[in-house]
C-alpha cells in the first residue's frame, strides 16, 4: 500500500508546461524529500498533492482514495 500514489500527472500555467508526467510513489513509513533546481514544480506538485490547486491531467491517490 502506498501513503501517495501519482501518476502521469500534468499541470500547465496558459502554455507553459510546469509538471509532465510526473509518477511518484512513496510507501508508508517512508520520508521523501523532493530535490531540485528551483521553478521546478516541486511547490506545484506539493500543493496538488495537498488539493490547494487544481491538476490538468493524471491520479493522484491518497491512501487509495483518489483524490
Amino acid at each position: 500500500m502506498y501513503a501517495i500514489n501519482v501518476e502521469k500527472l500534468t499541470k500547465k500555467f496558459g502554455d507553459y508546461e510546469v509538471l509532465r508526467g510526473v509518477d511518484l510513489k512513496i510507501a508508508e513509513e517512508n520520508f521523501y524529500a523532493l530535490m531540485s533546481p528551483n521553478g521546478s514544480g516541486k511547490t506545484t506538485l506539493a500543493s496538488i498533492i495537498a488539493s490547494t490547486r487544481s491538476t490538468a491531467s493524471g491520479k493522484i491517490e491518497i491512501y487509495e482514495k483518489e483524490t
